[in-house]
């Protein structure tokens, strides 16, 4: 009985640290032909937020930011992104993923070289 308890408790304030998904900030990062709108994404520390990744050109855009996404808390679905530290999208494609971000200043780019060097690169800010 007593280790049926223990359990239970362990099983109770594992749940306890587990973010509200559902109830997380949604914040739209547009891929764009040459540009990440916003440039600048600034988050705040320790609180859940949902992602929302458009790309809204004509060509597959990626956004890359290894050092973000391997310090950030990934929801269980996401986890693939925060092991590649980057994420890529069909045209017109969408993906949400929802996270905990880490304080820390982070640089955003496009795994492409050539969009790179075009201007689609910005930054992730988390105070």
């Amino acid at each position: 009985m007593r280790p049926l308890i223990i359990l239970s408790a362990l099983l109770l304030a594992a749940a306890q640290h587990e973010p509200e998904w559902r109830a997380a900030a949604e914040r739209d990062v547009l891929l764009r032909p040459w540009a990440y709108e916003p440039r600048t994404i600034r988050l705040e520390a320790g609180r859940p937020v949902k992602l929302r990744f458009v790309n809204q050109g004509q060509a597959t855009h990626s956004f890359s930011a290894p050092r973000f996404f391997r310090t950030a808390r990934l929801r269980g679905r996401d986890a693939d992104v925060g092991r590649r530290g980057w994420l890529r999208l069909r045209p017109g494609e969408r993906r949400t993923i929802a996270l905990v971000p880490a304080p820390g200043r982070y640089a955003a780019r496009s795994a492409n070289v050539v969009q790179r060097l075009l201007g689609m690169q910005g930054e992730i800010i988390v105070n």
